[in-house]
């Protein structure tokens, strides 16, 4: 066998492997439609407390990763929600990176029916729960924190675990898709949203027996909002 026929076999040989391996790995084309669509990453930390482990689950809408389309690409994606990081994940190499944020982009996990959508809110994107879509929408914006807790310096203290926990769900209107108004707690404030329209907002309100403080009846309302 000359030179020529042995660099040319090992060559060929080198790419069945490369593509054998390629067809062979169940997350091949997932990996490269997710580094065509977030293009730069970057990789979160690990949370190695102990006692911080008990509520670390609680960072996410779910903790295993769930298919999802993004915007308008039918191509299927594994993804969690971090609400604590605000942040989309998925698996890389066995280590977990975000997908990038960018205004208005859709992540809609199919399966368990939550759509997400990207909004700008005090100037810094966030990711929002889309309870009803139309011109203007009503969004959820999920809040988890954490809780640094308490050590122990002297034999008078008590340990306070640290720990993440959910607090209550921040409920807005999208006006125009754009800008953004937290519901207020006074019902006159909640009129006001509504601009030239609040006179009819109110009396649609109390022909109906809706309260600005029920996100079902919110979203009847931002209905008929969009159909006036």
């Amino acid at each position: 066998m000359n030179t020529k026929t042995i660099i040319l076999s090992i060559t060929l040989f080198t790419f069945l492997v490369k593509s054998t391996s390629s067809q062979t790995d169940p997350n091949f084309e997932f990996k490269n439609a997710v580094r065509e669509e977030i293009g730069a990453v970057k990789k979160l930390k690990k949370f190695d407390n102990e006692d911080l482990r008990k509520t670390i689950h609680v960072r996410f809408l779910h903790q295993d990763y769930k298919k999802a389309y993004i915007s308008n690409s039918k191509q299927v994606y594994l993804l969690r929600y971090n609400i604590f990081t605000d942040e989309m994940e998925y698996v890389k190499n066995n280590n977990i990176y975000t997908l990038n944020k960018s205004e208005h982009k859709i992540i809609d996990f199919f399966e368990i029916k939550a759509k997400y959508g990207i909004f700008y809110l005090d100037n810094e994107l966030n990711y929002f729960l889309i309870k009803n879509s139309g011109k203007n929408s009503v969004l959820i914006k999920q809040i988890v924190q954490f809780d640094e807790g308490k050590k122990v310096v002297t034999q008078f203290d008590t340990k306070i675990a640290p720990k993440f926990f959910r607090k209550n769900d921040q409920l807005f209107i999208a006006f125009n898709n754009k800008e953004l108004k937290s519901i207020p707690k006074r019902k006159k404030a909640f009129y006001k949203l509504f601009n030239n329209k609040a006179a009819l907002i109110k009396k649609y309100m109390s022909e109906q027996k809706l309260s600005h403080k029920n996100i079902d009846d919110i979203v009847k309302i931002t209905t008929y909002f969009n159909s006036l």
